[in-house]
Order: structure tokens, then sequence, then C-alpha cells
């Protein structure tokens, strides 16, 4: 498991200092999926980049309802050097996760790119679900708490740019083929600008005409915006108005086509 001290991610970060790279309002934080699942079923949630630029190492906790979820197994690992190692399960409803970048470059990503998938199995009954949590939760105190390192010594961990995650316990007839739906790849969308001050506008291509609802949730999981909105075969857009968003931080925004569902993060700064 590499789960590291605050002094080995300085060690690991001090031998780059010559990758002089330019950290200004750097800042790094993860988001989670929500999905749903049925009794018995193992769902696997996607763990999305924040601000993920120069990077070279990151450390945080993932907390659960152990009476909901039991940890299975983690997947789609998108670093290089992250693998099932960088997963510790410590106690029923923690896991700490490090990652410390192999190469001695630094990686960037852009906001909203799969990091890695955690999988867990529903063991609760229908009508119940847990938030999942990304934090400092379960760390010794000598081992520091969430934290990222870039290429400037910087700890650009923001926890205002943590969104968390949510699993709910449905029926399972009230899915279709809910297993492919929770883990196959998502339809994709483009946020820009992201990071904004004001609004934000959504780009993706479809093959047919059709309609598409948009979501947008704030940092607790509440919705603040939704509207419905009718496309063409090819490339669409629709501008997510700026009085929509009416404070900083880190909002889920969701596109939504039947049972497949996109999501992406946006950095209101």
């Amino acid at each position: 498991m590499m789960i590291l001290s605050r002094k080995a991610l300085l060690l690991v970060a001090a031998g780059l200092l010559a990758n002089t790279l330019s950290a200004q309002n750097q800042k790094f934080g993860v988001a989670l999926d929500q999905k749903e699942a049925a009794p018995d079923q193992v769902v696997c949630v996607p763990v999305f980049a924040q601000g993920f630029d120069n990077i070279l190492s990151y450390q945080y906790s993932l907390s659960w309802n152990a009476n909901v979820l039991k940890f299975d197994h983690t997947q789609n690992y998108q670093l290089p050097g992250l693998g099932p190692t960088s997963f510790n399960l410590i106690a029923p409803n923690r896991l700490l996760v490090g990652w410390a970048d192999p190469s001695g470059k630094s990686q960037s990503k852009p906001n909203g790119a799969v990091l890695a998938d955690v999988c867990f199995k529903a063991i609760s009954i229908v009508g119940t679900g847990t938030d999942i949590i990304a934090g400092s939760e379960g760390f010794l105190p000598s081992a520091g708490g969430a934290e990222a390192y870039n290429a400037q010594l910087e700890n650009a961990w923001n926890p205002n740019l943590m969104v968390a995650g949510r699993v709910d316990i449905v029926e399972p007839n009230a899915t279709t083929a809910l297993n492919e739906l929770n883990n196959k790849p998502t339809q994709l969308f483009q946020l820009s600008p992201n990071p904004t001050s004001a609004g934000s506008r959504i780009s993706f291509t479809v093959a047919k005409a059709g309609e598409q609802l948009v979501i947008l949730t704030d940092a607790t999981g509440r919705t603040i915006f939704e509207q419905k909105i009718t496309t063409k075969a090819g490339e669409n857009y629709f501008d997510i108005p700026a009085n929509a968003i009416k404070m900083k931080g880190a909002y889920q925004v969701s596109l939504k086509n039947g049972q497949e569902v996109s999501t992406q993060v946006l950095s209101v700064q």
C-alpha cells in the first residue's frame, strides 16, 4: 500500500524540484460519482480528477456507511503506478488511497478525468443509501492527512473541491441491466470554461436527435439547477446560466440520456 508520510511525500517532491513548473493558484480535489445498486449487487463508483495540474503525489481517505456498502475491489486505473496496492482497507468503512508518480515528472489530468473506480457490494435493504466522502479520516497523526503535492513542493489539496459520491439501494427491477449501466463508460461532454467565475457551456455530440437532462448539484448533493433540452444529431451546446451558480466551490454537472449519465466537476472560483 503506497500511503506516504508527509516527510516521504516531501522527499519525493524535493528530488524533482528541477522541474520548475508554474503552480499559481493550483488546487487539487477529487469528486465521486453517484450510483444506484440492487441488494447484493457490486457497483463501481468512478473517482474524478479536479485541479490535477503537475501533481507528484497524493493521499486521502474514502469513508462510507459500512452497514450499506462493503468494499469489493478497485479497477480502471488511469495513472502510471496506480493499482490495487494504492488502496488499503483499514476499517469496514474506510479506504486509504495513496499515489506517487513513479516517473518523477509529475502528471496532469483534465477536470472530470477518471482516476480509478472504487467498487462496493450493496449489503443493505432497498431505500437505504450512503455518501462516500473523501478527506483525512483514518490517517495516523504522523502520516498527516489528505494531501496532494505538486512540482513546487506545495500542498495543493483543497477540501472545497471535494465532491462526495453516493450509492442508493433500489429495487432490482427499478433499473434495466443495472450492472452494465453502472460500470460501463458513460457518454462524454466538455465544460468550458472550467474553472469559471460565472456560467459554463456544455458541448457534446449525439448520433440522433432526442432529449437530454442537464442537472447541476452542489457539494452537498442538492440539485440546484435542472433543465430538459432537445438535441439534434451532431454537435450540441447548452449554456449553464451564471445565476444558477451563486457560490464558489465544486459542483457536479450531469448530462442524462435515459439511463445513461455522464458526470463532470465544475469548479467555480
